[in-house]
C-alpha cells in the first residue's frame, strides 16, 4: 500500500495583480487628456455690453426653414450670409438670433462657421419678437 503524500495546496497572490492594475490605472490616467476640444467661443454678455457700444454690430437670424437673415436680407447658404456679414466689416459683433423651432446643432454649426471664418465676436441671443412675447 503506497500513501501519498498530500501536496500542498497552491495559494495564489492577488497582491502583484493589484500592483498592475494600480500601474495602468496611473499610466492611463497620466496618457489621457483631459481637454475639451470641441469648445465654442461666445462672448459673455458681460464683456461684451462695454464693448458693443464702441463697434458695429450685425443681426444674423437663423430661420425655421434653414436660411439666414441678414440685416433684412435672406440668404439660403452660411456662405453667402458670411460673405455679407464680412462686408460690413471685421471688427463686428455678430448677434445670433435662432427662431423657435431651429435645432440646437444647427446653431453649434452656425457659430463654428463663423468662427471659421474670422467672426469671434458672436453673442447668442433671442430674437426680437420672440423677447417680447
Amino acid at each position: 500500500m503506497v500513501l501519498r503524500h498530500p501536496r500542498p495546496k497552491l495559494v495564489l497572490s492577488l497582491t502583484p495583480l493589484i500592483d498592475v492594475v494600480f500601474i495602468l490605472l496611473i499610466f492611463f490616467m497620466l496618457a489621457s487628456q483631459f481637454v475639451d476640444w470641441r469648445q465654442i467661443e461666445l462672448t459673455p454678455q458681460a464683456q461684451l455690453s462695454s464693448e458693443v457700444s464702441d463697434e458695429q454690430t450685425s443681426a444674423l437670424r437663423l430661420l425655421n426653414d434653414g436660411s439666414f437673415l441678414v440685416n433684412g436680407q435672406v440668404y439660403e447658404k452660411l456662405s453667402a450670409a458670411i460673405h455679407a456679414l464680412k462686408t460690413e466689416g471685421h471688427n463686428t459683433t455678430i448677434f445670433l438670433e435662432p427662431e423657435g423651432e431651429v435645432e440646437i446643432q444647427h446653431v453649434v454649426d452656425v457659430i463654428e462657421g463663423l468662427n471659421g471664418a474670422g467672426l469671434h465676436k458672436v453673442q447668442l441671443s433671442e430674437a426680437e419678437e420672440q423677447a417680447f412675447q
